[in-house]
């Protein structure tokens, strides 16, 4: 089955950009996520990705929001996980990554911590 990785772009105010998330990301479509934070981490703006309806995920998109959020922090901003699906909650905590990556439960909660 092939499920279109989709996004839907917001601005969450200040200096924090919001993207949510659907479909699968898989080995496919982890380039098409990493071109799409490109703006905002060249930008110097804050991002939250919100993969509440993220309803597959590689192990080539776990590396992607590990390298994603290696790069924001080089640069002093904060790549953010929001609302994640229960197949990426899974996955980050099979793995053990929930040190490394900065997880919010909401959208809200994550701008208004993002924006402070």
């Amino acid at each position: 089955m092939s499920e279109e990785l989709t996004f839907e772009e917001l601005s969450g105010g200040g200096n924090v950009d919001v993207i949510r998330v659907h479909g699968r990301l898989d080995t496919r479509m982890s380039p098409l996520l990493m071109e799409r934070c490109i703006p905002a981490r060249d930008g110097g703006r804050n991002l939250i990705l919100n993969l509440r309806a993220v309803s597959f995920l590689s192990s080539s998109g776990i590396g992607s929001l590990l390298v994603l959020t290696e790069e924001f922090r080089e640069r002093g901003i904060t790549l953010s996980l929001a609302e994640t699906s229960p197949t990426v909650q899974e996955a980050i905590e099979l793995m053990n990554l929930q040190t490394f990556l900065v997880l919010y439960g909401t959208e809200d909660e994550a701008v208004r911590e993002q924006a402070a």
